[in-house]
């Protein structure tokens, strides 16, 4: 009973306790372009567009290169908030290929990679987080990898 007393009195005061912040490590900055919007029009959460993702670049401390296609079916609430829901592909100037998955309520995005290369594997369970907006040639954000 004494030591059923004692974990619940530790899990308690470690309940109490506010958690650590997660470490940001900066990934890179991208800027992507896009073809004609192709918009869908009312739906019942919004309006509903399509944006082919037709190129850009991105660059930072691990990796940097070129955007290849892709697909932005975002929603702008009623109230104007863009809810980007993309996937495209990252192409390495070391010849890798990478896929990022975004999703989110503009402007905070959650990124998540898919690569089949040894050398970006690591991307394969990170978690990031970017924001970001509108620029001059589409839409730049920055990329950052959340981490205990």
């Amino acid at each position: 009973m004494l030591r059923q007393l004692s974990l619940f009195t530790l899990a308690a005061a470690s309940a109490a306790a506010e958690p650590a912040l997660p470490k940001l490590t900066y990934l890179f900055s991208v800027n992507l372009t896009f073809a004609e919007l192709i918009s869908i029009g009312e739906v019942p959460y919004g309006t509903r567009d399509l944006l082919t993702i037709s190129g850009g670049t991105f660059s930072g401390p691990k990796l940097k290169g070129k955007i290849g296609t892709g697909l932005d079916w975002g929603l702008t609430s009623r109230q104007g908030v863009f809810s980007p829901d993309a996937v495209y592909t990252l192409h390495t100037d070391d010849g890798a290929t990478i896929l990022a998955f975004e999703k989110g309520h503009a402007p905070h995005v959650h990124v998540l990679f898919e690569t089949g290369s040894e050398e970006y594997a690591w991307l394969n369970s990170a978690v990031a987080y970017a924001t970001g907006g509108p620029n001059e040639v589409g839409v730049g954000l920055d990329v950052w990898q959340l981490g205990p």
